[in-house]
């Protein structure tokens, strides 16, 4: 008996916990305010509906500006929503990727900017199925100890394995 607990170890949980952590499962989010970012400027498509098809949409959006021969940096979405209060089918989100400003961009893709401004920054290195819960968790517990509310909207950046949530401060 205990020998076929070690080999579920081995065989099945051990991977399973080391995949978990690879991809940011144990990773906590940090919080921190008066942080001065952006300015930002971006290509995007708009998203309408369900927030877990946003990863679809930046796909989607992706594509495009491949198609376009536009060179991208981070993938960034806008979202104009709390999915705590909003029904799923009046959720809307702008999902694209920065672009250099002077860029020039074709329909169905829209161009947009976030100034430079202070904010409450949420970031986490995970995945970004991950990412996203976790780090509105952390903000939204942050806020709360801090008496302040969610303020829409928020900006969210992936890079390089991190998601960072930008909540204006004021």
């Amino acid at each position: 008996m205990k020998k076929n607990w070690l080999y579920f170890l081995l065989a099945f949980a051990a991977p399973v916990l080391g995949i978990f952590g690879w991809v940011g499962g144990f990773a906590a989010a940090q919080v921190e305010s008066n942080q001065m970012r952006g300015p930002y400027h971006y290509a995007y498509l708009e998203h309408h509906g369900d927030y877990a098809r946003l990863l679809d949409s930046q796909i989607e959006t992706l594509r495009v500006l491949r198609e376009q021969g536009i060179k991208t940096g981070a993938a960034v979405t806008l979202m104009q929503n709390d999915p705590r209060n909003t029904a799923r089918k009046d959720l809307y989100a702008q999902t694209g990727y920065l672009v250099d400003v002077g860029v020039q961009v074709r329909e169905p893709l829209k161009l947009a900017d976030v100034p430079a401004r202070q904010v409450v920054v949420a970031q986490v290195r995970a995945h970004p199925r991950l990412a996203t819960g976790k780090n509105y968790a952390a903000l939204l517990k942050y806020l709360d100890g801090h008496g302040m509310k969610l303020k829409l909207p928020t900006l969210e950046i992936y890079k390089d394995g991190q998601l960072s949530i930008e909540m204006d401060a004021y």
